[in-house]
């Protein structure tokens, strides 16, 4: 968050302008990421009445204070700006997970990789690749607003099949979180730095990023250019998320290429979740069709020339999406509720997002005693810069480092758009056995650089 924002206020929405003096104030404090956006409420725009979001029955909830904050005319200036650094928003809209969580979701279906990295026929295996990136769409139609990571906080899981993965906040100003997965079968790298544009009623998320995956059985390094979202009626109506554009994949290592297209939602919910798209040679031929629903499946089948699937091919079920638990108050699927309990495993760091007071007061419905330790954060993060100005000295992560040479890949943006870290090996696994859950939910939390100067931890 940005210097100089205020304490959240006591009520659920306890008017903006107890945040920042009024809505000006308001909209120039900062918010890392917005890809969590929400209002309260998803629309299913599969309804007939749904129509791209009009004529919904109902404007959704909190709609008076929604038509306040975001209606004013003296926020409409910052109408088609990128809002990532210009927004803060209290507790009430969030969900108690961070953004280092949440990117850590695509790593439910490991598994794909794992059987992308052991199928022969180099086609199909960039299928299952291609599987594996749609597959954390699944997830995408939650919301809520996560919190933003304090710089040098981290998030750690042990995910399954030998899988190991540290997420890291690298940066505050921009904000950028790398993140490293790795078992026998892969390895994954990421560096996220998204950005946003406010566009009155809506905001669109550009996931700017550098995602490679790489199997080990072929050595091959395939790139990930995920679509962007846009978030619906965030002033009037019910909020509703779509997924839009190419999902584009290379494998510089061989040439190949996939490019999926996310349809966007039309009237009447014309297109919702579909998507398609071909595995291409190095040559330009088409030789899979890739296609599906991106909240529910991803399948693949033999085509021709021109794209269209064989006579009596039989598709291959490349990914289904897990049953998510009703009536969850966040719309968490099991995977999230897992990425949020210090239950059955072993010790975190002490920078974990787990440990996150705020977090997790909001997750016990503490709303104000949330508020309330955001801010004591946001503050002890604001004397850590000065206490970094006032020695002259830097800050550098901990678990990932900038590299000698800082080349994209085919695909990939440049530096300029997003900088370059990787892994430096120096993560030590959790050897001891498993904590206690109060000892870890909301508790120890210190990603600092100057421990000594905070009264309290």
């Amino acid at each position: 968050m940005a210097d100089g924002e205020a304490a959240p206020a006591a009520t659920l929405f306890g008017t903006l302008y107890n945040w920042g003096g009024n809505l000006v104030g308001f909209a120039s404090q900062q918010i890392n990421s917005l890809l969590g956006w929400e209002e309260l409420d998803v629309v299913d725009p599969e309804s007939e009445e749904a129509a791209k979001g009009d004529g919904v029955v109902g404007d959704g909830l909190l709609t008076d204070e929604r038509k306040q904050a975001w209606g004013s005319k003296q926020f409409q200036q910052y109408i088609g700006l990128d809002v990532t650094s210009l927004l803060s928003v209290p507790v009430w809209i969030m969900e108690p997970f961070t953004i280092l969580q949440k990117a850590t979701e695509i790593m439910e279906y490991t598994e794909i990789l794992d059987t992308a990295d052991q199928t022969e026929d180099e086609w199909q295996r960039f299928a299952w690749v291609a599987a594996f990136a749609v597959s954390p769409f699944g997830a995408n139609e939650r919301a809520w607003k996560p919190f933003n990571p304090l710089l040098g906080e981290t998030f750690e899981l042990e995910v399954g099949n030998g899988v190991q993965y540290l997420a890291e906040q690298v940066s505050h100003h921009p904000p950028v979180c790398a993140a490293h997965a790795w078992n026998e079968h892969f390895a994954y790298d990421l560096v996220s730095a998204p950005t946003t544009r406010f566009l009155g009623n809506s905001l669109e998320v550009f996931p700017l990023g550098r995602t490679r995956v790489t199997l080990s059985s072929t050595g091959e390094v395939y790139t990930l250019t995920p679509p962007n979202a846009m978030v619906h009626n965030i002033v009037i109506g019910r909020t509703w998320i779509d997924v839009f554009g190419p999902l584009s994949l290379y494998c510089p290592t061989n040439g190949t290429k996939c490019v999926l297209e996310f349809t966007p939602c039309g009237w009447f919910s014309a297109g919702r979740y579909e998507f398609s798209g071909h595995v291409y040679d190095k040559a330009g031929a088409k030789k899979l069709k890739v296609f599906g629903k991106w909240n529910s499946h991803c399948d693949s089948v033999a085509c021709s020339a021109d794209g269209e699937a064989l006579s009596g091919a039989t598709p291959t079920r490349l990914w289904t999406c897990n049953a998510k638990p009703p009536g969850h108050y966040y719309g968490f699927t099991k995977f999230a509720e897992r990425l949020n309990s210090g239950a059955g495993i072993k010790t975190p760091l002490a920078s974990d997002s787990r440990r996150r007071p705020d977090r997790s007061q909001l997750a016990a419905g503490n709303t104000t005693a949330s508020g309330a330790e955001k801010y004591r954060l946001e503050e002890m993060q604001r004397a850590e810069k000065r206490e970094r100005i006032a020695r002259g000295e830097q800050w550098t992560p901990k678990y990932f480092r900038k590299p000698e040479q800082e080349t994209p890949l085919t695909g990939e943006l440049t530096a300029d758009k997003v900088p370059f870290f990787e892994w430096n090996h120096t993560y030590e696994q959790p050897t001891q056995e498993a904590g206690k859950e109060s000892d870890i939910d909301g508790a120890g939390f210190n990603p600092w650089q100057y421990p000594s100067i905070h009264e309290s931890l």
